[in-house]
């Protein structure tokens, strides 16, 4: 099958080498003249990937000697090695737009538009098989506008075009959003000498940092896959059980470790609709530097006995004078020196002199839908495609709660590389609804290991633990005990790859060890928790199986 694969980032890239792989001929083009996409494009000074690198790398091609957290220029350097190695880079037509995508029925297949940068007058259409739609997340700045902006005297400026913190000297700079982006930005602000720093949100937002500390795993790699988002029974998933339980213990540890349960180390900003009895429901931020900035100034007004209880969480920011304020509450209206907030107590007047929207991007595909003033839908089926037209696919637009968009692209194009073949087996809508984020602020939030597992049951590639067992104890605990890392999904299955085995042996099975003691015997207990509860749901809810079986027949 001939396969147009449109963007070369991270998505485009995963998704052109797995089809290639299963036999496809294969073409990416490339708005821009280079590999990398957002990471390419959309890069700015100190900016870091903020999930680790044992998450992002691609399941086939490691990158162990990394940092942890690598910066965007380290990644893009990765995703270049990575299309050079597997002989992606030659396909790759870079500087060419697409200005149409039309399903052809009499063809079957899609007419693609294309034109090639500085031929305005020449555009040509091509024949293909399948589209894979590979354009990214980042591509239209959400710009909102208010009331009174045109009389505001200072500079206004959205996120995307910030390249380098010496503009924010002697600044008042107000930060819009509280975002991963907006999070930077501001520390950035903190600590590069501006007058001062204030950021607002009209929801709140879930702060957890991406590490905590050199000697501890990663956020995204303190999680564990056994009976939690796998291996789970029915009734369990119905109940949403592990969120149930977990959500309770993570708040509660935020409490005695942080002194707050919106977040860790978070004292401002609580989500509007944070709860103790379900936690699926925030993409949480973990560019998490300017936290304590922030925080230092809400504990400044507690008491002394939480102030010094709780005051270890700023020991690495006292060379920062500068707090970070926060405004809860709506833009109402902009003058010539400041901008004033609708909040709970009342409005609020901020003065700035340089506003910096961090409000995010529109979801666009203005090679398939006209603009209508709202962000353009993602496809029903896994948000991946809508089985009407089982050969266009979207991939790489989901957003997971702690997790990794790459990653999750390797698994979508899997996903649609085995639907192309006729060869998924249809899922159970319980996976799907568990993988869903219960009132997120995205449609297409999901929960990272639901979401991982539920495509894998369908095209026969997660592991089996009972495989494992009896073959090797190390891959039996990096499965069982660990994240949703790709190359656990690389062990079995018509995906199969010999180089998995030794990854999860070695790298992942590393990463377990360096957790503290402390956190494995937690996860231990969970797991015998988890375990006991769903043998027993398991046993139950097949017992019933059977007595409706017979009262049916």
């Amino acid at each position: 099958m001939r396969i147009l694969v449109i963007g070369a980032g991270a998505s485009g890239l995963v998704t052109a080498k797995v089809a290639v792989q299963q036999g496809h001929e294969v073409s990416i083009v490339e708005a821009s003249s280079a590999i990398g996409g957002t990471f390419e494009n959309k890069s700015y000074q100190d900016s870091r990937m903020v999930s680790s690198k044992h998450l992002t790398c691609f399941s086939d091609f490691r990158s162990p000697d990394a940092d942890m957290h690598m910066t965007l220029a380290d990644y893009v350097v990765y995703l270049q090695e990575y299309s050079k190695h597997f002989g992606i880079t030659e396909l790759v037509r870079f500087k060419v737009k697409v200005l149409g995508v039309q399903a052809n029925s009499e063809k079957d297949g899609y007419d693609v538009t294309l034109q090639a940068d500085g031929d305005d007058s020449h555009p040509r259409v091509e024949h293909w098989d399948a589209v894979a739609v590979c354009s990214g997340l980042h591509n239209v700045p959400r710009v909102p506008t208010f009331k009174g902006q045109e009389l505001f005297s200072g500079t206004i400026l959205h996120s995307c075009n910030y390249k380098e913190p010496s503009i924010f000297r002697d600044k008042h700079v107000l930060i819009i959003g509280t975002g991963e982006t907006a999070f930077d930005i501001g520390y950035a602000a903190a600590t590069h000498n501006a007058a001062s720093v204030t950021m607002s949100t009209r929801h709140g937002f879930v702060s957890v940092p991406s590490a905590f500390g050199e000697k501890n795993p990663p956020l995204d790699c303190v999680i564990m896959n056994w009976a939690t988002h796998a291996w789970e029974s029915k009734w369990a998933q119905r109940v949403g059980l592990h969120w149930w339980v977990t959500t309770k213990f993570t708040r509660l540890g935020f409490l005695i470790m942080t002194g707050s349960t919106y977040g860790f180390n978070q004292w401002v900003g609580k989500r509007f609709n944070m709860t103790w009895d379900e936690g699926r429901k925030h993409i949480v931020n973990k560019s998490a530097r300017c936290m304590p900035l922030l925080s230092r100034k809400a504990k400044k007004n507690a008491s002394w006995i939480r102030r010094f209880i709780y005051s270890w969480t700023d020991t690495d920011h006292t060379h920062i004078p500068l707090d970070i304020d926060l405004v809860e509450g709506s833009v109402q209206e902009f003058d010539k020196e400041a901008v004033h907030f609708d909040t709970k107590s009342g409005s609020k007047k901020v003065g700035t002199d340089l506003v910096v929207l961090a409000t995010g991007y529109r979801q666009r595909f203005p090679f398939l839908m006209a603009d209508c003033g709202r962000d353009d839908p993602l496809p029903d089926k896994h948000f991946i495609l809508n089985d009407t037209e089982p050969r266009l696919a979207y991939i790489g637009f989901i957003r997971p709660n702690v997790g990794a968009i790459p990653p999750m692209a390797e698994m979508q194009a899997m996903w649609w590389c085995q639907k192309l073949a006729g060869k998924v087996v249809p899922g159970s809508e319980l996976d799907e609804s568990c993988y869903r984020l219960k009132e997120s602020r995205l449609p297409y939030g999901v929960d990272y290991g639901y979401y991982m597992f539920a495509l894998a049951k369908e095209i026969g590639v997660a592991p089996s633990l009972r495989h494992w067992f009896w073959r090797s104890w190390r891959i039996l605990i990096t499965c069982g005990f660990g994240q949703a890392h790709m190359p656990i999904f690389r062990l079995q299955g018509p995906y199969r790859d010999p180089a998995a085995e030794a990854t999860c042996k070695g790298e992942l099975f590393k990463v377990i060890l360096s957790r503290p003691f402390v956190m494995n015997l937690v996860f231990f207990i969970e797991a015998l928790g988890f375990g006991a509860i769903n043998a027993v749901a398991s046993v139950l809810e097949s017992r019933r199986g059977q007595v409706l079986a017979v009262g049916m027949g």
